[in-house]
């Protein structure tokens, strides 16, 4: 009798990361890991996505870090697409950890995939014992539907430094991720067949958005109406609101590093996560404690606190939260213009989880039912293990960007023709290059619209050379004329290529990106 196999989804998340992990003979039993390094016998879903590395390069990571002194790397995986981030503040502070340590981006996500996935093993073999050994485990590794694919490719390479073999891994959406959760999680009879859903993955840093029509409830079908959508106003912006703050109304220059950290953290534990702004309640004063300054009554500031009311609060919440409301707004509009009603908004995710975001959200879009499902802030990584489990159950997905391919299937891969000439030493590999365009609607030709996007390397050795066509040219050099054909498959939130010589698959292509 052969093992069960095992499905591990993997959050990795700005803030915070988490694991969920379930048997293929058991696929409705999915579990959370809720034990972590350094919390002791506190259980928790998620783990902090933070480092520090001390002498010797011990990695310490997690809860561990809470104890430690020295430079704590937070923000690591906004740093995978930079490009697309800089005005993310912490990545780019981030950014100059990382300049003085020498260590790249994805070398440093690596070394935090390892503690994650190094613990995950622990977990489980402590349920299964030895057995656990012998169990096949195929990874789902999420990632922001609005990343780029050198992003994508980078957190591939990441995983891979945490000794996950690519055979074994699949990236998908976390907001495809989300929406495969919440549509079982949620009420019976809550959506029906042909609704349409905007799924909100409001995180630590990014915000994700899609939309999808529910073609079936049972067994769960999805197609997308609106291209996936986003940016980074997660819960971190909110941190970066409230340090802003501290610095305006304080304007100390005895306002230490220190005082702002213990500060920051009681902003994160008690405000930021329960902060509603009930009109039928009267706002609770929050004192924030902020040691080693002097009294200034006029700001609220005595006895090493600082008086918060929730007017203030609200003027911190108010700028993210509109960020977020745009978003829901492009992609309720996108539906629209498909001639496409939406039914409900699911806010999911730890930011998502907020009630004064559930409530503004609620009165911006008055005649659509918002709902936080169960779980939100698992909902990601436990959608993930779905994903594993169950296969794609979107049958229909809006291409980010022209190809030069037809209009396909689900399912049905691109098959792209080249005809490339190689040198007679250089038959161990050949390089092709894929161009893609942005616009809404593909040109005829080359123009500056179009750039490349990636170039692949494929692996020729395992081809006798004699299938080859060979020729010589006018100066008498000998080549090879190879006819081959690049299969791309289009997935969740990756593409899978493949080389195929005289109609036989020869292997997965590496393919390197550009900037």
């Amino acid at each position: 009798m052969e093992n069960p196999r095992i499905v591990i989804g993997l959050d990795f998340g700005t803030t915070y990361s988490g694991v969920a992990w379930a048997l293929s003979d058991c696929p409705d039993k999915p579990e959370v890991i809720m034990s972590w390094p350094g919390e002791g016998n506190r259980t928790t879903p998620k783990v902090p996505s933070t480092m520090i590395i001390k002498c010797g390069a011990r990695v310490h990571w997690g809860y561990q870090t809470n104890y430690l002194v020295g430079d704590n790397i937070r923000g690591m995986k906004l740093l995978l697409d930079e490009p697309q981030n800089p005005g993310y503040v912490a990545s780019l502070i981030d950014a100059g950890l990382l300049k003085r340590s020498r260590i790249p981006a994805v070398t440093l996500t690596g070394m935090y995939l390892t503690g994650l996935v190094d613990h995950t093993k622990k977990i489980l073999q402590r349920r299964f014992g030895r057995a656990a050994e012998q169990m096949e485990m195929q990874y789902v590794l999420t990632v922001p539907a609005i990343w780029s694919d050198k992003a994508k490719d980078a957190t591939l390479k990441a995983a891979s430094r945490a000794k996950i073999p690519q055979k074994d891994i699949t990236l998908v959406s976390e907001p495809e991720a989300a929406a495969l959760y919440c549509l079982n999680a949620i009420q019976p009879n809550s959506i029906e067949n042909n609704d349409v859903v905007v799924v909100c993955d409001a995180g630590g840093g990014t915000v994700d958005l899609i939309s999808y029509r529910v073609t079936t409830v049972s067994p769960l079908c999805l197609e997308e109406v609106a291209e996936g959508t986003g940016d980074i106003c997660g819960s971190v912006m909110l941190d970066a609101g409230f340090k802003n703050f501290l610095n305006v109304l304080v304007n100390d220059k005895h306002l230490s590093v220190k005082s702002c950290e213990v500060a920051l953290k009681y902003w994160q534990d008690h405000i930021k996560p329960n902060f509603a702004s009930d009109p039928d309640f009267e706002e609770e004063t929050h004192f924030v404690p902020l040691p080693g300054l002097k009294d200034k009554p006029k700001i609220g500031l005595q006895d090493g606190f600082l008086q918060l009311d929730g007017a203030q609060i609200k003027r911190i919440f108010d700028p993210v939260v509109d960020r977020v409301k745009v978003q829901i707004i492009h992609q309720v509009n996108a539906a629209r213009a498909e001639k496409k009603q939406v039914k409900a908004i699911l806010l999911v995710g730890g930011f998502g989880s907020s009630e004064y975001l559930y409530r503004c959200i609620q009165e911006t879009f008055s005649d659509i039912i918002v709902m936080q499902p169960p779980n939100s802030w698992s909902a990601v990584m436990l959608g993930a293990v779905q994903y594993g489990l169950k296969g794609n159950q979107v049958k229909k997905r809006i291409a980010r960007c022209h190809y030069g391919g037809d209009v396909i299937q689900q399912g049905e891969p691109v098959r792209m023709k080249f005809n490339t000439n190689i040198t007679v030493d250089g038959t161990a590999g050949i390089i092709s290059k894929l161009k893609i365009c942005l616009r809404g609607e593909a040109p005829k030709r080359c123009d500056s619209g179009v750039y490349e996007l990636c170039t692949f390397a494929g692996d020729l050795r395992n081809i006798p050379t004699h299938l080859f066509k060979k020729y010589t040219n006018s100066k008498g050099k000998v080549y090879y004329n190879v006819k081959h054909v690049l299969i791309m498959t289009p997935q969740s939130a990756s593409i899978k290529f493949e080389l195929e010589f005289n109609g036989q698959s020869v292997g997965e292509v590496q393919a390197n990106y550009f900037e």
